[in-house]
């Protein structure tokens, strides 16, 4: 079985849900110092600066050993690390370990063919979460030129992602016995137009690499009794921010649309985009097996990376991500050090004039 295989298979046996990555930190350090790719430990995260042979431009290469917890479902050992059918089982194995282990095999590569400028590996804890990975490591990164962030895309180019809004409806009526309804004011009801309206929101801002902007009821809250009117109800809303409704513009349409009080809890993830045309996602998309130029569904660490150009593009498919039985096709993850490993030899070793011309099929 090839390198990255086996490192994968490592990496899986080691739970490490978000909190506790220590021990699959010190496995992905002590790997890359094994084979003289200087990695320092931050915190729960590991960074490693390797400088090529002339000063020149710096690539982040970034992904992220935390899992989720295993939770119901599983017929299958969760940290077995099995292959099986051409396939790496467990947690993990698809978001986002094997687009560790690609990164570390493509930077080991990399390295011994000889590069110019920098290569910089951000492995790190707490995408899941939030907390203490590269949102709280993005200071100590040294000067670098754009980002790859490896997360399941099926090998796809995800040059940017949408924002995320979080907020309460909080509905106030008055409680009084349900057989008297005139008595008070049905807190439900309240809340229930006011998800109407909300769904029926004209958010406009449809952007062509990410889609329209969404805004969602998805918990509702309230009531005592069978008999009793409630007096309050809560109810929880996902937003998804384009460039064109940002979270701003989200937020003050979502308050003129509603009678309840709205409680913003999350609102610092904005789109993220980088122009199509630039170097590392022309790179990118010449490196990938598929070719296909797309948004990235979710919110990733391209957030925390925003302040360069940078794509989101890994091995495995979002379908498995926190999934029972999660799993990885090893042919990504090998195409995988393949991708990441002409992307850092292309973008270092080329001037900033010389991005290459992309042939394959870009689908939006």
């Amino acid at each position: 079985m090839s390198a990255v295989i086996d490192l994968l298979r490592e990496l899986v046996a080691i739970p490490s849900v978000s909190g506790n990555e220590e021990v699959c930190r010190d496995a992905v350090a002590d790997w890359l110092n094994a084979r003289g790719l200087d990695a320092q430990r931050h915190g729960r995260n590991v960074l490693a600066v390797l400088e090529g042979r002339r000063p020149g431009r710096g690539l982040v290469l970034c992904s992220h050993y935390d899992v989720v917890p295993v939770g119901p479902g599983w017929t299958e050992n969760p940290w077995s690390g099995e292959l099986r059918d051409g396939k790496v089982l467990g947690r993990g194995s698809n978001d986002a370990k094997s687009s560790i282990a690609a990164m570390m095999v493509a930077a080991e590569r990399v390295v011994s063919r000889g590069f110019d400028g920098r290569l910089v590996l951000a492995l790190v804890c707490d995408e899941e979460t939030g907390g203490e990975g590269i949102e709280a490591i993005a200071h100590e990164l040294p000067e670098a030129h754009a980002a790859v962030v490896g997360e399941p895309t099926g090998l796809d180019v995800c040059p940017g992602q949408r924002g995320l809004f979080r907020a309460k409806l909080v509905a106030h009526g008055r409680a009084c016995h349900a057989s008297r309804p005139w008595e008070g004011e049905n807190a439900l009801q309240i809340a229930a137009q006011d998800v109407v309206a909300v769904h029926a929101l004209p958010l406009g801002g449809e952007d062509p690499l990410l889609g329209p902007p969404t805004l969602q009821a998805t918990v509702i809250a309230g009531g005592t009794r069978s008999n009793v009117i409630p007096g309050e109800v809560s109810v929880e809303l996902d937003g998804r921010p384009t460039p064109g409704c940002d979270n701003e513009v989200m937020e003050a349409k979502l308050r003129a649309a509603v009678q309840s009080d709205v409680l913003v809890s999350s609102s610092r993830f904005t789109p993220v985009h980088t122009p199509d045309d630039h170097e590392i996602v022309q790179r990118a998309l010449a490196a990938s097996i598929t070719g296909k130029l797309r948004g990235f569904g979710g919110v990733s660490d391209l957030f925390h990376l925003r302040h360069l150009p940078g794509v989101v593009m890994g091995p495995g498919t979002s379908k498995a991500s926190h999934a029972p039985d999660e799993w990885v096709a090893v042919d990504q993850v090998e195409a995988a050090v393949e991708a990441y490993a002409s992307i850092a030899d292309g973008f270092l070793n080329a001037s900033a004039t010389t991005a290459p011309t992309n042939n394959k099929e870009a689908s939006a």
